[in-house]
């Protein structure tokens, strides 16, 4: 795909669309039914969640440069498929078509939106090696996409079971993040990257991500009060099997806490926080 491509994977636009799925779902969830959304104001969400996903990913790499010479040779800055310049003004770009379009959704969608901007930055220029806090950045706006479409849909007054998918979103997606530091303990101890797993131990690490993936599981089920019977069927079938990855995660973790096991334990939580998220759009 030439230039465009690099520029795709430079965005890693894969990311955007599962971000802008969540909104849609938060869209969904904040309007009272999927049939309730207002498909321009859904459209336009989407554009923004992408646009601010971009512009963070974007400049991520730009912050990165020397950093992935050494561990990401193949990133296409590296490459020099797309050159600095290039880099700074698409990310700035993104970032600012993200905000200005927030901005005509009203000013609790553009909070949420700056609040994802504000903390992205902080974690690609000085979070990043931080450890635990920049953890919780990377699942605070893994998370908010579900925020920003209730708040895209019903304004300041979000409904609590957005709340509830959102935090249960930022839990599991937390424990994946502390969870990761044990498969990359290596590079992130050259790295100075402090960890948990880097400053507390590898079995800290596991129990502590195993008590936030199980912290998740407890959300899911209590949000069943919330859910609507007409939804309750499909939401119980796929929450239990989200519920049942993640649990399967924190037991082999408790009992295992090596680097083989950190690393399935990666790629099935992914899976899990998938059909978690078609959990949430089956109780929209």
């Amino acid at each position: 795909m030439g230039k465009l491509g690099a520029f795709l994977r430079l965005a890693r636009i894969e990311h955007g669309v599962m971000a802008a799925f969540a909104t849609a779902v938060g869209c969904a969830v904040g309007a009272g039914g999927w049939f309730s959304v207002e498909m321009y104001r859904l459209a336009l969400a989407a554009v923004v969640t992408v646009a601010v996903e971009v512009g963070l990913f974007v400049s991520n790499d730009v912050f990165n440069l020397e950093e992935d010479r050494v561990n990401a040779p193949d990133r296409p800055l590296v490459k020099g498929e797309v050159s600095l310049r290039e880099a700074i003004a698409l990310g700035a770009f993104s970032l600012a078509l993200g905000g200005a379009l927030a901005a005509a959704l009203g000013p609790a969608p553009f909070l949420i939106a700056a609040l994802a901007v504000l903390t992205g930055m902080a974690y690609n220029a000085r979070l990043k090696k931080s450890g635990f806090p920049g953890n919780v950045v990377v699942a605070l706006d893994t998370a908010l996409p579900f925020l920003f479409g209730a708040a895209v849909a019903s304004g300041v007054r979000i409904p609590l079971l957005a709340y509830l998918f959102t935090l249960t979103a930022f839990l599991a997606a937390l424990g994946r993040e502390v969870l990761k530091g044990i498969v990359d303990l290596e590079g992130d101890l050259r790295a100075g990257v402090r960890t948990v797993a880097a400053t507390k131990g590898v079995a800290y690490a596991a129990k502590l991500s195993s008590a936030l993936l199980l912290a998740a599981v407890s959300l899911s089920v209590a949000a069943l009060a919330l859910v609507k019977e007409s939804a309750l069927l499909a939401y119980t079938a796929l929450v239990s099997v989200t519920d049942a990855l993640f649990a399967y995660v924190s037991a082999t973790l408790l009992l295992r806490s090596d680097k083989a096991t950190a690393e399935k334990g990666r790629r099935t939580t992914l899976l899990a926080m998938f059909t978690g998220t078609l959990a949430f759009a089956a109780a929209a």
